[in-house]
């Protein structure tokens, strides 16, 4: 990724229902969006099972299998013309740094599963009801690691949330970070 060309850009932190993600506002230059979107003025990343995100597979086995077994994971990223309005739990905002900014892309990047030649693996086919694509994601997936665990986790890294241990549900993410703030939903 080449470097910024701003000061300082907008990072949110969504929680949709029981989970997080992370958007980012993108550099001009930059094509961290997915495919036919890699230049969207904001991308959006998540990370979960691949079988109950991706899949919506709800039956029993796979539940239990997301709350028990290790499992493989996706990480679903998104281009977007704008952060979202409304339908989300809640959203907070901070303005970061280039440096910053750079720190938590290359942390959410590394989320995906690579080849050899260090691009993205290829998405799966698109999946009804989502905008973005699924990747094959790195790590497995388990309870105690789940998606509002991993989206402290990635801020962590650029310094912008405080430890993921025992962050579990979409509602212990917001006391994690560090220099957001709530911003308001949309009338």
């Amino acid at each position: 990724m080449p470097a910024p060309d701003r000061a300082d850009y907008q990072v949110y932190v969504v929680a949709w229902s029981y989970h997080t993600a992370i958007i980012l506002e993108q550099p001009r230059g930059w094509t961290l969006g997915p495919r036919d979107e890699e230049r969207a003025p904001f991308v959006e990343y998540a990370w979960g099972d691949r079988r109950f995100y991706m899949e919506s597979n709800f039956w029993p086995h796979a539940v239990f299998a997301a709350l028990f077994l290790p499992t493989a994971s996706v990480t679903y990223v998104a281009g977007r013309s704008r952060p979202p309005a409304g339908g989300f739990r809640s959203m907070h905002i901070r303005t970061v740094s280039g440096a910053e900014l750079l720190a938590i892309a290359a942390e959410l990047e590394a989320s995906i599963e690579r080849a050899a030649d260090g691009a993205r693996q290829p998405p799966y086919a698109p999946v009804a009801d989502y905008s973005g694509r699924f990747y094959p994601g790195v790590g497995s997936y388990l309870w105690w690691t789940d998606c509002n665990r991993w989206t402290v986790d990635r801020l962590i890294a650029a310094g912008l949330a405080r430890s993921g241990r025992g962050v579990i549900f979409s509602a212990q993410v917001a006391p994690r970070l560090i220099g957001f703030r709530a911003v308001p939903k949309a009338t």
